[in-house]
């Protein structure tokens, strides 16, 4: 059997965002791996290329489109729509509809502050944990 790492998909324009997220998650069970893109066209390719690819962490601005769009991508894929995808966004007013995508496991805000980023990753990290241990076993 060869070794499988599943990994986080941070999909995040801002480098100081992505720092904290990944920062506070950088201790992810089963060597969990936190890959980090700035644009959704670099999030396709990835997710494309990367079979391991467990939970996806998407912020709805970019700088190429929305997050949504990428959302709504993998919804429309096959194999991609059972990845749960985590929505990071400071203002979702434009997307209220996201709740109701099947593949759309949480609505979080952005933090104001980085001390904020400490309690986002306790309530993400069931989540996420949960997500990675079932790619984990998928592949098993």
């Amino acid at each position: 059997m060869t070794h499988y790492t599943p990994r986080l998909l941070l999909v995040e324009d801002d480098p100081q965002d992505a720092f904290l997220v990944r920062r506070y998650l950088s201790d992810l069970p089963y060597g969990g791996q936190v890959d980090q893109v700035d644009s959704v066209r670099n999030a396709r390719a990835q997710i494309e290329q990367s079979p391991d690819i467990a939970c996806v962490i998407v912020d709805l601005k970019l700088a190429d489109g929305s997050g949504a769009a990428l959302i709504e991508w993998m919804l429309s894929e096959a194999e991609l729509r059972e990845i749960p995808v985590i929505v990071f966004s400071g203002d979702r007013s434009d997307h209220l509809d996201l709740d109701t995508f099947t593949n759309v496991a949480c609505l979080i805000q952005k933090p104001e502050s980085a001390d904020g980023y400490a309690a986002l990753a306790q309530a993400l990290r069931p989540i996420v944990e949960s997500a990675l241990a079932r790619a984990v076993y998928a592949a098993q």
